[in-house]
């Protein structure tokens, strides 16, 4: 039995970082077509970890003059995002949200939105491995994913696919008022 799971031809902050392998994924910037319904695992982890808007890509909090982030996060009970919650969806910029939200009331229907002062690296959403028998094992809630805290036993047996983060200082949006955000 090894100590973890890895590549044979590992290197790089590209295939570990902070313990956890990440599953490799094609960077060709400029080519193809976009695949909206997919998370690309390297686009996701820069956006989470440099809080870079999730549709433009650029930084969001340069216009905003309280320095805060905004969550806008798939929520199945509408509650709002609670202090040192996880989350694997990386910020969204004012432009960005108030085009999401005046497509129709589709992006609204469970969605919450939230400022948020900082983030906190937590762990990763990954394939978790039997150190047994290297086959997968089962994911939370009836998913092929698990979260994986960054202490946990489990994550040098996880192939990580997202980066997770916890979100601090927490202010509750009205999707409905979005419109005025930029002057908060």
């Amino acid at each position: 039995m090894g100590t973890e799971i890895g590549y044979a031809d590992e290197g790089g902050i590209a295939d570990r970082r902070r313990g956890a392998l990440w599953i490799r994924v094609p960077v060709k910037p400029g080519t193809g077509a976009p695949l909206l319904d997919r998370v690309h695992a390297l686009r996701q982890r820069q956006a989470i970890n440099h809080l870079l808007c999730r549709g433009c890509g650029k930084p969001n909090t340069g216009g905003r003059p309280d320095r805060r982030h905004l969550f806008f996060v798939a929520s199945e009970v509408g509650q709002p995002l609670a202090e040192g919650e996880k989350t694997t969806t990386p910020p969204v910029c004012d432009g960005c949200a108030l085009e999401t939200v005046l497509e129709g009331p589709r992006p609204r229907a469970g969605y919450v939105a939230a400022l948020v002062e900082y983030t906190s690296p937590w762990g990763v959403v990954g394939i978790v491995y039997s150190p047994d028998t290297l086959e997968p094992l089962p994911g939370d809630n009836g998913h092929k994913l698990s979260f994986v805290a960054y202490d946990d036993p489990r994550l040098r047996w996880t192939l990580a696919c997202r980066e997770v983060v916890s979100v601090h200082g927490c202010t509750a949006v009205d999707l409905e008022n979005l419109t005025g955000l930029s002057a908060a």
